[in-house]
């Protein structure tokens, strides 16, 4: 397949955004989804600038507003694979409401969140994820409050799919985006991905200490408490699905949004209407 688009990318050399997409571009292509039914919406910010870096048909929204054109594409098309790309920022504190609302209704998108743990393209404030007393133009003094904990928080909602990637390890990412991709339900993928020029806490070498992989630890994603306390580890970082279980989607729980359902208003097709446009 491809994937690879004309524009050259801005982001700084050695950006985690870079693995990210080689990683998601791949994951489409072994999958054998051509681009024309793949749709992708982006937030703003760094995660936002790859809307014209990978083929597919893309859409850049409001920040943290990347999850609300996602569902309403999977609502008119189910048989497309969508795919929301959002920064921490906008999916954990603009976009929070939407997140916990989707998870909780397993709405049948994906997620990818790239994570970098700072606000980088409106220049280091501090995020959602940002470490305890870490110094950032926003708290100078350091960061008075604890990071949320993305992945804890989505198994609560009731995510079905809850993964962690790592830019560090391009080959596993493109392995938990594939699984992401062939879920059933509502999936997201927590990618920790470094920032070259505003973070300096959270390097590749940070993670590389930290990091193992949930599969050989012998993690079962079936198991909800087990999936907690992964979730909450302090001193490792794990990586890997944390939770993984298959239950209804909205489409089959709820009649009105089941395929071609959307494309009928009060017993009236509106077909023509979009076929036009």
């Amino acid at each position: 397949m491809q994937y690879n688009s004309p524009i050259t990318p801005t982001w700084c050399p050695g950006c985690g955004n870079f693995v990210i997409h080689a990683s998601l571009k791949g994951a489409l292509t072994e999958l054998g989804i051509p681009p024309h039914q793949v749709v992708m919406t982006f937030d703003i910010g760094c995660a936002g600038n790859g809307a014209d870096k990978i083929l597919g048909y893309n859409f850049k929204v409001l920040h943290g507003r990347a999850i609300l054109p996602a569902i309403g594409v999977k609502y008119i098309n189910p048989d497309l694979t969508v795919i929301a790309l959002i920064g921490d920022g906008g999916m954990y504190w603009e976009g929070a409401a939407h997140w916990i609302a989707a998870a909780q209704r397993n709405e049948d998108i994906v997620v990818l969140v790239s994570n970098n743990q700072i606000y980088a393209l409106t220049t280091g404030q501090t995020a959602p994820t940002t470490e305890h007393n870490y110094a950032t133009k926003s708290y100078p003094y350091g960061t008075p409050f604890y990071p949320l904990n993305p992945v804890a928080v989505s198994i609560a909602a009731g995510a079905t799919f809850v993964a962690r990637g790592w830019t560090g390890d391009p080959a596993y990412l493109k392995e938990l985006i594939k699984a992401a991709i062939k879920h059933k339900g509502f999936a997201i993928v927590d990618i920790l991905q470094n920032c070259v020029t505003w973070n300096h806490l959270n390097t590749l070498e940070y993670y590389r200490e930290r990091v193992y992989k949930l599969d050989e630890a012998g993690h079962d994603p079936t198991d909800k408490q087990a999936a907690y306390q992964r979730a909450e580890e302090k001193d490792k970082v794990p990586i890997g699905i944390f939770y993984h279980v298959q239950a209804p989607s909205i489409y089959e729980e709820y009649p009105l949004v089941k395929k071609k359902a959307g494309l009928e208003v009060k017993g009236r097709s509106v077909s023509k209407l979009l076929a036009e446009f």
